[in-house]
C-alpha cells in the first residue's frame, strides 16, 4: 500500500536462498569446493587402490592361471576352480571354517556378556578387571600360540607336568597333534583370547542402555534372569550382530594362530581356508591354485557380510531402528 500511494514501484522480491548456485559466479565456488574435498580424500582413495582395489584384481587373474609364481604363468580358464571344488582338502576347510564359526562366536558371546554384566556393577577394583580380561586380545595371534604351545606340549607343559603330579592324564594328551582333539584346541585358545573383546563390546552397550526402562522393568517385578532374557538381551540386539558378523569376517581369515599351533595339521585336522592357501601359494609354489582359495574365501566373506545386512538391515548394526 506505501508503494502505492508514493507513486513508487513496489521492490524487487529477494532472491531466495540457495538461487546464488545457479550464477556462474556460484558454480565456481561449489566447483572448487568440491575439487578441495577431493584433494582431500585423494590418499585415501590411492591407498584403497593400491592395498585393496590392485590385490583384489590381481588375485582374480592369477586365479585363471596355472603359475608357480615365478615363471610366466599359462591361462588354465576355471580350472583351477573345478579342481578345487573336488579338492578333499578344502573340503575340510569349509567343514573346520563353519565349526569355527559356531564354536567360537556363540561361546565368546556368552563369555564376554557375562563378564560385561558382572563388571557393569559397582565390582570392587573393575577396572583392573577389565583390563585383565581384555589383555589377551591386544596380544600378537603368535605370541598368545607360542604360550599356548608351551601349555600345551604333552612332554614338558606346564599341563602335562600338573597331570603327572596329580595323576590326571587328561592334562598329559596331545590335544594338538591329535586330529580328534587339534581343531577344538584351537578354537578353545581362540574363544581364550578373544573373549574380553566381546566383553568390550558389551559394556559399552550395556552403558548406553536406558536405564529408566531398566529401573521399570524391576518396578514391574523384572529381576535376574528375567530381566536379563527379556530386556537387556533384546536391546543388545545391535551389538549381537556387530559381534556376529566381526566373528564371520574373523574366522574366515584366521591364519596366525593356527599356523603357529598345529600349521593345519596334523594330516589337516585343523587347516582353515588362509593356512591351506598359505601353504599351496608359497610352500608348494602353486601361485595360481593358491590365488583360486583367496578369491573364494574373498566370496564368503563378502557374501555372508551381504547376506546379514540384507537379513537384519544395517540399522541393526549401527543402532539405529529402519
Amino acid at each position: 500500500m506505501a508503494a502505492l500511494v508514493s507513486g513508487r514501484p513496489a521492490a524487487a522480491t529477494p532472491r531466495v536462498a540457495g538461487s546464488r548456485a545457479t550464477t556462474p559466479t556460484g558454480r565456481s565456488t561449489r566447483r572448487r569446493q568440491q575439487l578441495v574435498a577431493l584433494g582431500f580424500i585423494a590418499p585415501a582413495l590411492l591407498l584403497f587402490a593400491v592395498f585393496v582395489v590392485y590385490p583384489i584384481v590381481f588375485n582374480v587373474q592369477a586365479s585363471t592361471l596355472d603359475w608357480d609364481g615365478v615363471n610366466a604363468g599359462t591361462p588354465a580358464g576355471v580350472q583351477n576352480y573345478a579342481d578345487l571344488a573336488q579338492d578333499p582338502v578344502f573340503h575340510i576347510t569349509l567343514r573346520n571354517s563353519l565349526l569355527w564359526i559356531l564354536l567360537t562366536i556363540v561361546p565368546q558371546a556368552v563369555i564376554g556378556f557375562t563378564l560385561a554384566w558382572l563388571l557393569n556393577t559397582r565390582l570392587r577394583g573393575r577396572t583392573v578387571y577389565r583390563a585383565i580380561f581384555f589383555l589377551p586380545a591386544v596380544l600378537s595371534p603368535v605370541v598368545v600360540g607360542i604360550v599356548w604351545q608351551r601349555l600345551l606340549d604333552p612332554f614338558n607343559g606346564v599341563l602335562a607336568q600338573l597331570g603327572r603330579a596329580t595323576g590326571l592324564e587328561v592334562l598329559t594328551r596331545p590335544y594338538l597333534s591329535d586330529p580328534s582333539t587339534a581343531i577344538v584346541t584351537v578354537i578353545v585358545v581362540n574363544v581364550w583370547m578373544w573373549s574380553g573383546f566381546s566383553m568390550l563390546f558389551y559394556l559399552a552397550g550395556l552403558q548406553l542402555l536406558d536405564h529408566s526402562v531398566l529401573e521399570a522393568a524391576r518396578i514391574d517385578g523384572a529381576s535376574g534372569w528375567s530381566l536379563v532374557r527379556r530386556i537387556v538381551l533384546p536391546l543388545l540386539k545391535p551389538t549381537h550382530l556387530s559381534l556376529v558378523l566381526l566373528g564371520i569376517i574373523g574366522s574366515l581369515k584366521t591364519f596366525e594362530l593356527v599356523w603357529v599351533l598345529t600349521e593345519g595339521g596334523p594330516n589337516h585336522a585343523s587347516e582353515l581356508m588362509p593356512t591351506y592357501m598359505f601353504k599351496e601359494a608359497f610352500q608348494l609354489q602353486s601361485f595360481g591354485y593358491g590365488a583360486t582359495i583367496s578369491v573364494v574365501l574373498l566370496v564368503l566373506a563378502i557374501g555372508s557380510s551381504v547376506a546379514m545386512l540384507r537379513t537384519f538391515g544395517a540399522g541393526f548394526i549401527t543402532g539405529e531402528k529402519s
